[in-house]
């Protein structure tokens, strides 16, 4: 499950390098990519579990980043049949605050939402220093291109969205299977401290943080994300 600003398409590297052990689905939540922009209320949760159901003929390894790691997240606790393992990467938790710092960026004037789209893209792929590690041009570049080419991603349904009703930091300690938490090195602070809280919280978790990348792993440093969860997954 993607995060808040590509789709599906992010997963490329994960697809081919996965495929050959594991059956792989990924999809697009409501609004981005290929998936058309919904016209009343939703729940990304439930739609996780609907994808799970149609992909896997029994329990599932999920994978998700970001506001996917939380879609992940919640999806294991409302639907713990579903899901037989967890990689949470970059992770956000309900229930822990997020900062002034992270909502502003430290000040480095994130664009508005109705900021026009080339500001927006601009700002993501080539100012801000944790979404993508500054030093990964390629990534940088790879993530203009799939925005650029999706830019109904940058105005999300957030309107619409049913966000789950109970915040998951009080109830981690019902995450019954093994969960790999993965986060960047040189990703935001506030996405560190809620990795710290996934990590203490569920009693079978890991965390790795890897060099070299900011919130996006997957896209950042695939060769060592995709060994990383390969492992795990075995």
């Amino acid at each position: 499950t993607h995060e808040g600003l590509a789709h599906s398409a992010a997963w490329d590297a994960q697809v081919a390098a996965w495929s050959a052990r594991h059956r792989v689905a990924r999809w697009d939540r409501r609004g981005y990519g290929r998936s058309p922009r919904p016209t009343g209320r939703y729940s990304s949760v439930d739609d996780l579990a609907a994808v799970v159901r149609a992909a896997s003929d029994g329990p599932a390894a999920l994978v998700g980043c970001s506001f996917g790691s939380m879609v992940t997240l919640h999806c294991a606790l409302e639907h713990p049949d579903l899901v037989s393992k967890l990689v949470l990467t970059g992770p956000v938790v309900t229930g822990v605050p997020l900062s002034e710092h992270f909502a502003t960026r430290g000040g480095r004037g994130v664009p508005p939402p109705d900021a026009p789209d080339a500001e927006q893209i601009a700002y993501w792929s080539s100012v801000d220093p944790w979404f993508v590690a500054q030093a990964n041009t390629a990534a940088r570049e790879r993530l203009r291109a799939l925005v650029t080419a999706n830019p109904q991603n940058l105005r999300p349904p957030v309107e619409l969205e049913r966000l789950p009703d109970a915040p998951a930091v009080g109830r981690l300690d019902e995450i019954a299977v093994p969960t790999l938490i993965v986060v960047g090195e040189w990703d935001i602070p506030d996405v560190h401290a809620h990795s710290g809280a996934l990590v203490a919280g569920i009693p079978d978790a890991t965390r790795v943080v890897l060099p070299g990348s900011g919130h996006l792993p997957h896209l950042e440093v695939p060769d060592e994300f995709n060994r990383l969860v390969l492992d795990f997954l075995a």
